[in-house]
């Protein structure tokens, strides 16, 4: 039955043109593949070790040298003090400002608010589903306690080549600053972000004592051990207002495709993968306190540089940014605002949701170099005339994913970025 099928293939030219080719392969031809050698692994708490819960404070948390660190957890719980615990969705914009990653003391990668945004919205929908729940989503009243946990990958996590020796490297921390709003709910009162109920969780890897042996040999046998991986870099954001006089009723702010957007200089001088952005109210009122956390809708978004025009894609055109390698893109959750963020993708995915680096732009000699956005309609909500003129804030944020060289130095552990750009 299947000779009829090989003896028509034989007589086809394409076939035996692939057939010749050096690239052909036989996958029924049994070869073992590359294996891992046998570790432990385990989850392991690490409480604060400086610092506090407050506005715009600090928590630093010293980093254990348990071994190889796979993946890092930021968990604390916001507690309600009356009846309301009520959390909007993105409430983790107003918890944390940024989360640093130290090496003796200095800062070598970065994950503001926007950045983590940026991530999030850069999954597929398995990986969604899991960080929508467990951060994301809005949570009701029924529970006196809600846990919030916020995954931490920074550059290093994203490869199993590149995760943090922490059992060689000169001591490590992350250092959590927390937002000025992070005690906000869907009233601006009634809630608690216990201390004792802030952590992280570290899944740690470790070998035996001669897997552990033959690391130490390979990796660290020159002066200094280099690794590619990624850091972020937010731009400053470009902020606008409108004001809605006493009395004046509802109103829509539009920005014509026609006419010019919104504007954000990039100040960045890196090789950049991927550009991400956001467009966001930070108005504090209560009335508009949903729409403070979501990122709302863009519709165009433009990257000129040196006089040319880079990239810009307008509507629906948007979701086909995300470029996998079958040539298809990738929608993070249909039902999820979370695709307000746009992505400006230099290179294509690997796989859903990942893969190698496949390309960069350098932005250290382009001039002048501008992104553009155009965000939808803003409805600005009646003002009663007994109130106060209140003004509406907006603002547009640029997170730029940067490829960087790391080096840790083999005298001592050290690790810091060698190079940029």
């Amino acid at each position: 039955m299947t000779s009829i099928i090989n003896s028509s293939n034989a007589n086809s030219a394409l076939i035996n043109t692939i057939n010749a080719s050096e690239s052909k392969y036989n996958p029924s031809i049994y070869s073992t593949k590359r294996i891992a050698p046998a570790a432990a692994t385990t989850y392991v708490t690490t409480s604060k070790s400086s610092g506090s819960v407050g506005a715009n404070q600090t928590m630093v948390f010293d980093l254990m040298k348990y071994g190889i660190a796979q993946q890092m957890l930021l968990v604390y719980s916001k507690t309600a003090t009356a009846n309301d615990l009520t959390l909007h969705a993105y409430d983790f914009l107003d918890v944390i400002d940024r989360i640093e990653l130290l090496s003796s003391s200095k800062v070598i990668d970065t994950l503001t608010r926007y950045d983590l945004l940026a991530q999030f919205s850069d999954l597929d929908s398995s990986q969604f589903h899991i960080v929508n729940n467990s951060c994301i989503k809005g949570r009701t009243a029924a529970a006196s306690s809600q846990q919030i946990v916020v995954p931490l990958v920074f550059g290093f996590f994203k490869d199993i080549n590149t995760n943090l020796n922490l059992q060689f490297n000169e001591p490590m921390s992350v250092r959590v600053r927390w937002g000025s709003n992070l005690l906000q709910n869907s009233a601006g009162t009634n809630v608690a972000l216990p201390e004792s109920e802030v952590y992280l969780k570290l899944r740690y890897k470790a070998y035996n004592e001669s897997d552990f042996s033959e690391i130490l040999t390979e990796n660290y046998n020159e002066p200094e051990l280099n690794q590619m991986s990624t850091g972020f870099y937010m731009e400053n954001a470009t902020t606008v207002a409108f004001t809605q006089a006493p009395g004046a009723g509802a109103v829509t702010k539009s920005y014509p495709l026609t006419g010019p957007g919104i504007k954000v200089e990039l100040k960045n001088t890196d090789c950049v993968n991927n550009f991400y952005i956001t467009f966001k109210q930070t108005t504090s009122y209560a009335s508009a306190t949903s729409a403070n956390h979501n990122p709302l809708k863009i519709k165009r978004v433009r990257f000129t540089a040196s006089g040319q025009e880079i990239f810009d894609l307008k509507g629906v055109e948007l979701f086909y940014s995300k470029l996998c390698v079958n040539g298809f893109s990738i929608l993070t959750n249909e039902l999820s605002d979370i695709n307000n963020v746009c992505k400006i993708q230099t290179g294509y995915w690997e796989y859903s949701g990942g893969g190698t680096q496949s390309n960069t732009l350098s932005l250290r000699e382009l001039n002048n170099p501008i992104i553009e956005i155009w965000p939808d309609d803003i409805a600005l909500p009646a003002n009663d005339a007994a109130n106060p003129a209140k003004t509406y804030s907006y603002e547009a944020v640029v997170s730029e994913e940067a490829v960087k060289i790391y080096s840790t130095t083999s005298a001592v552990g050290r690790v810091q970025v060698s190079l940029s750009n």
